[in-house]
């Protein structure tokens, strides 16, 4: 059965319970959205943004060699790149479930969720577009400012990017549940993780491919012409892979069809709320925000500086969080099983991404490697490739002997790791680079089982198939959250450890809370009561 019949397949069965099984091809042809999803941010968050805004800067700076212009740029570009991220994410709080709820009321022939996907997608290419040549336009070189309308533009260019790809994403992650029966959502779930390390291991290759390079930039062996040509190559090829892939999904997945009928009349009322709730958490993030920026900025406390900065942003996050979850009719009460599965997600999430940002600090300053930034990359190859090794069968074996028995596994893999990581610099302090290369692999089996399983609980607990898209969204707002919670906490953990003992022990208390959240994600899936 080809992809395409398997999903035509599906379209004729209305119920959840009725849903018939997927061939091979029709479960990949569901996650190939997703590989292009994490290319896109993988790209964007960790290689593309950082690169421009530090090019930008560069030449901006008003040092009078290159040596004090870059020592200007390395100054301030924590702080800008944080600004230039911090309203995306607000958007993608916001726009997850938005685009999700809209998803699930929009009939058509076509499909509640193809539409969106296409049409994000296209929408998505024209943020990139913004963001790839609209910051040149207000370049003036030399001008000394840091937050100019260059990266005004970048950062708008970034929220039309965050929304457009929310547009796409919300009802694209709506398929799993839609099309795929239960037996089979472990090995659906186990796929999406493939797709979602393949897309990752692209998004930080590919960029690199495209020619700009801010250390020749510096030295001045690179024109800024060609360094911006780099850059706007490297956007392009993001549009390009997510319209191919937009474009593959739409042909080859078919949907079950749905009628406004469904829609129940409390439902209605319910989204005047909705809206009425979406509009108050815009305003009181937006309020809250800007009176903390212009009283740092005038002085107040510390200063606008990068530590101040995460704090604003930590907080206009959860107000935002809360009230996009308040507003999507987030219930742990009503909806328990699927609260504690958003609890679950957001907890070893958070430990991951403790980590994850802290890493190559990490090998520098506690691991001493000779080549620090060979021996992240080195970290983070052996993990994915570990994880692609125990994605798909872990993802089949949750099918088998159930969800929460994998999480259980992930979970005791991944705390171990972190309890490695925490002695190892007291008990074989000449052998740590080695030992940081093993600790890589064996947590990327714990990681791996993790995301094979993590679709497939979540597709399992949500609460009703006429939400699918705006509960996926709820989901989701966990991710965003843990994301930066991580950053903020990680950084105090580390002041925190140098100021009482030394930088190491820093270190040491960021793995520990790794381990308790590793722990405490593990442990709150036991309360998860319809899942096995």
């Amino acid at each position: 059965m080809s992809a395409a019949a398997g999903s035509l397949d599906a379209s004729d069965h209305a119920g959840k319970g009725t849903l018939p099984k997927r061939s091979l091809g029709g479960l990949i042809s569901i996650s190939i959205f997703w590989f292009a999803i994490n290319f896109h941010w993988a790209a964007l968050q960790q290689i593309i943004i950082p690169s421009q805004v530090n090019g930008l800067l560069f030449e901006q700076a008003s040092g009078a060699t290159p040596t004090e212009r870059l020592a200007w740029t390395a100054a301030n570009s924590p702080l800008m790149i944080a600004l230039v991220a911090a309203p995306g994410l607000i958007v993608a709080l916001i726009g997850n479930p938005l685009f999700g709820l809209l998803s699930d009321r929009t009939p058509g022939r076509f499909g509640r969720r193809r539409p969106y996907i296409f049409f994000g997608a296209l929408a998505n290419v024209l943020g990139l577009a913004v963001m790839a040549f609209v910051p040149n336009l207000f370049l003036h070189e030399h001008s000394g400012q840091t937050l100019s309308l260059s990266l005004v533009a970048l950062m708008v260019g970034l929220m039309i990017t965050q929304a457009a790809n929310n547009a796409a994403a919300a009802p694209f992650h709506a398929l799993l549940p839609d099309l795929v029966p239960a037996e089979q959502r472990g090995t659906a779930s186990g796929i999406m993780g493939i797709a979602l390390f393949l897309g990752q291991i692209g998004g930080f290759v590919a960029p690199a491919l495209c020619g700009f390079d801010n250390g020749r930039l510096a030295r001045g062996e690179q024109s800024y012409a060609a360094f911006s040509g780099g850059i706007a190559l490297a956007y392009m090829l993001v549009a390009g892979v997510v319209v191919l892939m937009a474009i593959l999904t739409v042909i080859t997945v078919r949907e079950r069809p749905w009628h406004r009928t469904q829609l129940m009349v409390e439902q209605r009322a319910g989204e005047k709320r909705t809206w009425r709730d979406l509009i108050l958490t815009v305003l009181i993030t937006g309020v809250v925000a800007t009176i903390l920026l212009v009283a740092l900025n005038a002085g107040v406390g510390p200063g606008l500086n990068a530590d101040a900065l995460g704090v604003v942003q930590l907080i206009a996050v959860v107000i935002a969080g809360i009230g996009a979850a308040r507003a999507f009719h987030f219930s742990p009460r009503r909806n328990p099983d699927f609260s504690w599965v958003v609890l679950t997600r957001t907890l070893v999430m958070m430990g991951i991404y403790i980590v994850q940002f802290f890493m190559f600090n990490y090998m520098f300053y506690v691991v001493r490697a000779p080549e620090p930034v060979a021996a992240t990359t080195i970290f983070f190859v052996l993990v994915t490739l570990t994880a692609l090794l125990s994605t798909l069968v872990a993802g089949h074996a949750s099918d088998r002997f159930g969800r929460k028995t994998m999480v259980y596994v992930s979970g005791t893999f991944m705390a171990v790791v972190g309890a490695m990581f925490v002695f190892a610099p007291y008990l074989v302090p000449g052998n740590l680079l080695l030992l940081a290369y093993v600790g890589a692999a064996i947590f990327g089996l714990g990681y791996g089982a993790y995301v094979s399983v993590d679709w497939a609980l979540v597709a399992d607990v949500l609460p009703d198939e006429n939400t699918y898209a705006r509960d996926m969204g709820v989901w989701n707002i966990g991710l965003t959250l843990s994301q930066v919670i991580a950053t903020v906490l990680g950084a105090w953990f580390i002041a925190l450890g140098a100021a009482l003992v030394t930088q190491q022990f820093g270190y040491t208390l960021l793995f520990v809370w790794f381990v308790i959240f590793c722990v405490l994600g593990t442990v709150t899936v036991r309360f998860i009561r319809g899942v096995k």
